[in-house]
């Protein structure tokens, strides 16, 4: 898109007074544009001439020009938190109190994880949204009590297990390599579980009482093993999209509803296509699901006695659900995001995604 035209669009109209610091950094944005106008009027673009927080500001709006929810929202309401289903992440939903007792209760008043700087349980921020509707929708199942037996995939450092073993569950944490893959960009991140050490929250239980109800394992989730066994309750959080391809991840969700009792609920949070695509992005290390994907596993849900209830609906009226995060960018130069805290779409190579949970039950 050329800079002429990206100069004329008014940015400020994705934007409201209520998202104060977005407002100042616009205002500094359309200042420097003013300049730019001046000293580049009538000529085409010249990105060197372009100072770099301009640049972003430019970018995000390219890019959430090109969002097209209108198929999305044909097909539902706005999600809610007080009733879930597979439904995207948006700011209403983070502004519920249940949401935030829920997301405190996972990782503490307003506390960082170590390895996710600008993740808050006060923050608009994706991870946080994917930890407690996991949380969430497991306590509305039921299954929330001792004695049941939960399987968590591709778990990393997230609260989950602590949480489900604080409430009496058995849990059998799982990622790849533990041990083995201290060069790949998972461990290189943090992001890959370091044995009990790294899924300690003792505001929520004790190392010794986690100890006695987590126990760690190494998996393929390509190819899970058979003496894993049954369980009353498996989840993942954003690691289904990052398993070879967009078929293997939908394979996925279907071997994990085969481990579940009847009763039983799998709850998986993936990345959902906000911009019209005619097939399936595949970006090597991620794969961004379109409406028509989720469709599909539905109707696979039959094949191993599940069911669920799809609301493709997208949130965009908070100034916080228009704000496009960059943080996936290679580009470093525009790097860090201005609003950090602020993360709930995302520029992924030709796509804008947003969070989106899976909420299968298995029936009988």
């Amino acid at each position: 898109m050329g800079l002429r035209r990206l100069l004329a669009a008014p940015l400020t109209r994705y934007l409201d007074r209520r998202f104060d610091r977005i407002e100042r950094k616009v205002a500094r944005t359309n200042r420097a544009i003013h300049s730019l106008r001046e000293s580049v009027a009538g000529s085409v673009d010249t990105p060197a001439t372009v100072p770099p927080e301009v640049a972003l500001c430019l970018r995000q709006h390219d890019a959430l020009s090109r969002v097209d929810v209108r198929e999305h929202n044909a097909r539902g309401e706005p999600p809610t938190f007080d009733r879930l289903v597979s439904q995207s992440a948006d700011a209403g939903q983070m502004d519920k109190p249940s949401f935030r007792a829920l997301a405190v209760e996972l990782e503490g008043d307003s506390s960082l994880l170590p390895e996710h700087p600008a993740v808050r349980a006060d923050s608009y921020h994706r991870k946080a949204w994917e930890y407690t509707y996991i949380a969430a929708a497991i306590r509305q199942s039921g299954n929330l009590k001792p004695g049941r037996r939960a399987i968590g995939f591709g778990v990393g450092t997230e609260p989950l297990p602590a949480f489900l073993a604080s409430r009496g569950l058995q849990v059998v944490a799982t990622d790849q390599g533990i041990e083995g893959s201290t060069g790949s960009d998972w461990a290189a991140t943090g992001q890959l579980m370091k044995g009990l050490r790294g899924l300690s929250r003792p505001h929520l239980i004790s190392p010794e009482d986690l100890a006695r109800q987590v126990t760690i394992r190494e998996v393929d989730m390509n190819h899970i093993p058979p003496d894993i066994g049954r369980c009353d309750v498996t989840w993942s959080s954003c690691v289904i999209e990052h398993l070879g391809s967009p078929a293997a991840g939908m394979d996925f969700v279907i071997e994990s509803c085969r481990l579940l009792n009847p009763g039983g609920v799998a709850v998986h949070t993936t990345e959902l296509e906000l911009l019209p695509q005619a097939e399936t992005r595949d970006y090597g290390h991620c794969a961004v699901y379109r409406i028509a994907d989720l469709m599909e596993l539905n109707d696979r849900l039959a094949e191993v006695g599940c069911v669920s209830e799809f609301n493709y609906y997208v949130g965009m009226d908070r100034p916080e659900d228009r704000w496009v995060s960059m943080l996936a960018q290679p580009d470093g130069d525009l790097l860090p995001d201005p609003e950090p805290g602020v993360h709930l779409k995302l520029l992924l190579g030709e796509s804008v995604t947003t969070s989106f949970g899976i909420f299968i039950t298995k029936l009988g």
